[in-house]
C-alpha cells in the first residue's frame, strides 16, 4: 500500500494508462478500477503481463445492465452496460475488479480470450445473455440459450416469465461444422489421410452425469476433437434472482450444485452479509464450517462412486453411496431435509444444530476415517486397472490450468497450492488445522489422489469444529435482518406460554419485524453497492458478485460456477485420447450440470 492509501496496483495502472482509467475506488475491501473501452484490452494484458502484478487468473467474466440502476456509477456514466472483470492474482494472493463501459447503440468489447483461455466461454455466455458481441472471439456464438434464439435473457427488458420464445438445437448444423478430414501426421507415425466421424454423448447418457452434451470428432477410436454443449436446463436461476427478496434466494442455490447444496447456501449469504456488513455468531459460523466439510464428503462420495462406476469399479459405488447416506442424515437432522436443505439464512442458520449433532457427527467421522475411506483406498490406489485407466490420462500442465480458470482439486491436482479457505478466509476458517494436498502430474490419477486426501482434511476440520464448538446464538440479533424469534410473534395474554399458535398475536414489534422482512417491497434491508464473495465448494471457487439498488431484492446475482470452468478444459484434456477415455476424463472433474446452466 502507498502513502496515499491506493494498492500498487492501482498506481501501476494509473500511471501506465493515464486517462483512460476513469474511476479507482475501494469499498467492503475489494479495490475496483474502470478503464475506457478502448483501452480495455491494453489494460488487461499489462495486468496479467506485469511481472510484479501477475493477475494471471481470470475468475470471472460477466456483464450488468445499468439501464434500471438507481444510482450513478462513477466512470459508468452514460453506459447500458458494464462488462465485469474479476481477476486474481496467485503471486500476491490479491484480486481486482475492472468495469468497462458499454453503450446501446454498438454494444461490443475486445476479446481477452487471447489473453486467459478462461475468458473463452464466459464471453460467450455474455453475448448471449446480453448481447454484447466480443470482437475477434474464436468462436462467439450462444453458449446456454439455442442458435437461433433471439433475445438476450439477462437484459432488464427481458421479462423474467420469457416471450414464448421456442427454439431448439440443430444437432445437423452442429454436426456439419466437425465433420471433417483429419491429417494423422501430428498424432504419429501414420500419416494417412482419413475421414473422421462424428459421435454424440448425451444428452441423456449415464455416464454423463446430467444433461451434458458432447460432440467427439473421431479417427477410428482417436479423439480429434471435442465440442461440448450445453443449455439443456435453461433454470434461470440469475434471472428469478431479481424478482426474489434476498433470503428467498437460498432455495435457488440448493438446486445448482445439488450434491453439496449447503455450500451454495453458505457461499451466497456470506456475500450478502458482506454486502451489508455484518458479522454472524461465532456458533453459526463453526456450524457453517462443519456442514460445509459434510457436503464436501458428501459431494466426493458421489463423485468417486460414479467415477468408478464409469471406468468399471463397482463395489467403490457401493461403499461410496453408503457414506454420503448416513451424510443426509445428519443434514435432515439439523434441517429437516436431506438434499435441497436451505439451511442457512442471512445472519446465521434457519435452526440452531440439534443436540444429536456431535454424535451423530463424531460417529460419521470415526467409521468414515476407521473404516470406509481405507476400504475405498485398498479397492482402488493400487489397483492396476484403476492406475492404467487413469495415469496419463486427462493431462494439463499447472499454467493451462490457471489460463483455463481452473479452481479446487482440478487445479491443485496440476501442482497449484491454492485454496480459499487458507489464502482468502472465510468464517474462521483461519481457526482450523489442515493440509492443502496437491498434485504432481496434472492427471485424472492426480485429481483423484487430491480428492482422497482431501477427505480425510475434511474430517479434520469437523473434528476441530466439535472440540471447539462456541456456545451462544446462531443468527444477529437484529430483527431487521431475519425473522423475530416466534416468542415475539405469538404471546399468549398472560405471558406463560412463549409460543402458541392458538392464541391471538401479542407482539406488535415482532409482527412488524415478521411483515417487513417477508412481504414485498421490503425484505431485508441490503445498502446498495456491489460484493464479490468466493468460498472453496467442492469443485472450486464458488464465486457470488451481487449488486444492490437498496431495494428489498437483487439488482443482480451473478453465480460464478466452478464447473463452468473447469468443463471448459474437457477438449483439451481429451485430444489425442481414445474414445474409452472420454468418462475417465469427464468424471476427473465432476462436472454439475446445475451450475453449467444457472
Amino acid at each position: 500500500m502507498s502513502a496515499n492509501g491506493k494498492p500498487q496496483t492501482i498506481e501501476k495502472l494509473v500511471d501506465a494508462f493515464g486517462g483512460a482509467v476513469l474511476h479507482t475506488g475501494e469499498a467492503l475491501g475489494e479495490w475496483s478500477a474502470v478503464v475506457a473501452l478502448d483501452s480495455i484490452h491494453a489494460a488487461l494484458q499489462f495486468l496479467a503481463s506485469d511481472s510484479e502484478l501477475a493477475y494471471e487468473h481470470l475468475s470471472d467474466l460477466t456483464a450488468v445492465d445499468l439501464s434500471q440502476l438507481n444510482r450513478a456509477e462513477p466512470g459508468l456514466d452514460g453506459a447500458r452496460y458494464a462488462v465485469v472483470y474479476h481477476l486474481y492474482s496467485p503471486q500476491n494472493e490479491t484480486r481486482l475488479r475492472v468495469k468497462t463501459p458499454v453503450t446501446d447503440e454498438n454494444p461490443t468489447a475486445p476479446t481477452v480470450s487471447d489473453i486467459w483461455a478462461a475468458a473463452g466461454w464466459a464471453e460467450r455466455e455474455v453475448y448471449d445473455m446480453f448481447g454484447i458481441a466480443f470482437e475477434n472471439h474464436p468462436d462467439l456464438r450462444r453458449i446456454l440459450m439455442p442458435d437461433n434464439f433471439t433475445s438476450h435473457p439477462l437484459r432488464k427488458d427481458y421479462p423474467t416469465k420469457g416471450l414464448g420464445e421456442r427454439a431448439a438445437f440443430n444437432f445437423e448444423t452442429s454436426a456439419s461444422n466437425l465433420v471433417g478430414k483429419s491429417d494423422s501426421t501430428d498424432r504419429g507415425e501414420d500419416a494417412i489421410e482419413s475421414e473422421t466421424m462424428v459421435l454424440n454423448i448425451g444428452p441423456q447418457h449415464p455416464a454423463t452425469h446430467g444433461t451434458l452434451h458432447l460432440e467427439v470428432e473421431l479417427d477410428g477410436e482417436r479423439i480429434v476433437r471435442a465440442t461440448p454443449h450445453l443449455g439443456y436446463l435453461h433454470t434461470g436461476f440469475e434471472k428469478l434472482a431479481e424478482a426474489m427478496h434476498w433470503n428467498q434466494w437460498i432455495v435457488v442455490t440448493d438446486r445448482m450444485n445439488y450434491l453439496s447444496p449447503l455450500s451454495n447456501n453458505f457461499g451466497y449469504v456470506l456475500a450478502v452479509e458482506k454486502l451489508i456488513g455484518v458479522e454472524i455468531p461465532k456458533r453459526a459460523q463453526y456450524i457453517r464450517v462443519a456442514l460445509a466439510e459434510l457436503a464436501r464428503i458428501a459431494d466426493y462420495m458421489v463423485w468417486l462412486g460414479t467415477h468408478a462406476l464409469d471406468i468399471g469399479a463397482f463395489t467403490a459405488f457401493l461403499y461410496a453411496f453408503q457414506q454420503r447416506e448416513k451424510a443426509y442424515e445428519i443434514f435432515e437432522a439439523c434441517a429437516g431435509a436431506r438434499l435441497t436443505i436451505s439451511y442457512t439464512r442471512v445472519g446465521g442458520l434457519f435452526y440452531d444444530a440439534p443436540e444429536s449433532f456431535e454424535p451423530m457427527m463424531r460417529a460419521f467421522v470415526k467409521e468414515f476415517t476407521d473404516e470406509a475411506l481405507p476400504e475405498i483406498e485398498k479397492l482402488l490406489s493400487r489397483n492396476r486397472i484403476w492406475i492404467d485407466r487413469t495415469q496419463g490420462v486427462g493431462v494439463i500442465s499447472a499454467e493451462e490450468a490457471v489460463s483455463y480458470g481452473l479452481t479446487g482439486p482440478c487445479l491443485r491436482g496440476s501442482g497449484v497450492r491454492r485454496d480459499l479457505r487458507k489464502t482468502e478466509p472465510y468464517s474462521s476458517y483461519e481457526e482450523f488445522e489442515f493440509d492443502v494436498p496437491v498434485g504432481a502430474s496434472g492427471d485424472t490419477y492426480d485429481r483423484y489422489l487430491v480428492r482422497l486426501e482431501e477427505l480425510r482434511q475434511s474430517c479434520r476440520i469437523i473434528t476441530q469444529a466439535l472440540d471447539n464448538m462456541p456456545d451462544g446464538p446462531v443468527n444477529v440479533e437484529d430483527h431487521k435482518l431475519r425473522f423475530a424469534d416466534k416468542s415475539h410473534v405469538y404471546k399468549t395474554p398472560d405471558h406463560t406460554h412463549p409460543y402458541d399458535p392458538t392464541q391471538p398475536y401479542g407482539s406488535i414489534e415482532g409482527l412488524i419485524h415478521h411483515f417487513k422482512v417477508n412481504m414485498d417491497g421490503h425484505g431485508v434491508p441490503v445498502p446498495a453497492g456491489e460484493a464479490y464473495c468466493a468460498t472453496e465448494s467442492p469443485n472450486g471457487e464458488l464465486g457470488f458478485y451481487i449488486v444492490s439498488d437498496g431495494s428489498g431484492t437483487p439488482y443482480r446475482v451473478r453465480v460464478r460456477p466452478p464447473s463452468f470452468y473447469n468443463y471448459q478444459s474437457l477438449p483439451r484434456l481429451l485430444e489425442g485420447h481414445m474414445m474409452s477415455d472420454v468418462v475417465t476424463a469427464l468424471g476427473s472433474l465432476n462436472v454439475i450440470a446445475g451450475e453449467l446452466d444457472r
